[in-house]
């Protein structure tokens, strides 16, 4: 007996596998950080979170490229002029380089660079789908909380300041919640079956309602049908022909006596 050949829908593709391979990577690496796995690495990357905010806000970066590029290009003219002045020919910035020997940046360094890149942004595409498809009840829930919060303070708070929030309550809840993690899971199952009870008592109550509804609608539409001489399950009567009268003998005279 020849062996069965899996088909291409029973079998994933190598792209998939790696897709998938490279996703659980990320995942770790995300829940190792956001956990202190290595307090180096997480503290590293929390001050350096916190350093480019407060970069962003109070440092103009734009300002400061133009105001660093003036200062180098005029200093390489001045030093070039002065080269030239000197030797008579190519300046001393201008022969520094040498013959054809520019800067690039090689294909072998970007791909791999590119490739992650966009694994990492697939990556979070994936877990924003799975958020909102609510295919992890507790995430979602978690997700709807901060953003009916974070929907009001924006009006009151910056979003510098939202993110600097952000950034410690990321850096702050995972450690919390694996401390306590017990307790958490515990108050989070009772409000499960609380949510399950309401849900079960506004489904009840709603079914009443509509069948109220539904009953009183259905009492006005016969009403309806009735002032327009609609008979409701009955097939139409036809209407009775006139009859015919005879008409009445004259009366005769009665002699009197």
């Amino acid at each position: 007996m020849s062996d069965s050949v899996p088909t291409s829908s029973s079998v994933p593709s190598s792209s998939a596998v790696s897709r998938t391979s490279q996703f659980a990577k990320y995942k770790a690496c995300f829940y190792d950080l956001l956990t202190w796995k290595n307090l180096y690495v997480s503290g590293g990357s929390f001050a350096g979170a916190l350093i480019a905010l407060y970069l962003f806000k109070y440092v103009n970066v734009v300002k400061l490229f133009f105001n660093f590029a003036y200062i180098a290009l005029g200093t390489a003219i001045a030093v070039e002029f002065a080269g030239r002045t000197i030797k008579g020919g190519p300046g001393f910035v201008s022969s520094f380089r040498g013959s054809g020997n520019y800067f690039v940046i090689s294909k072998d360094i970007v791909d791999p660079l590119f490739n992650e890149f966009t694994v990492l942004v697939n990556f979070l595409l994936v877990e924003f789908q799975q958020i909102v498809f609510v295919e992890n009840f507790p995430l979602t829930v978690f997700a709807f909380v901060v953003s009916y919060f974070t929907y009001f303070l924006v009006h009151y708070v910056s979003l510098w300041s939202l993110a600097v929030v952000g950034v410690t309550v990321a850096f702050a809840a995972p450690p919390v919640y694996l401390k306590f993690q017990e307790e958490i899971d515990a108050q989070v199952a009772a409000a499960n079956k609380i949510i399950d009870k309401k849900i079960s008592e506004l489904k009840v109550q709603a079914n009443e309602h509509l069948g109220q509804a539904a009953g009183i609608a259905k009492g006005y539409f016969d009403q309806a049908l009735d002032k327009v001489g609609y008979k409701r399950n009955l097939p139409p009567v036809p209407a009775a022909e006139p009859v015919a009268t005879e008409p009445s003998p004259p009366a005769v005279p009665v002699a009197a006596e």
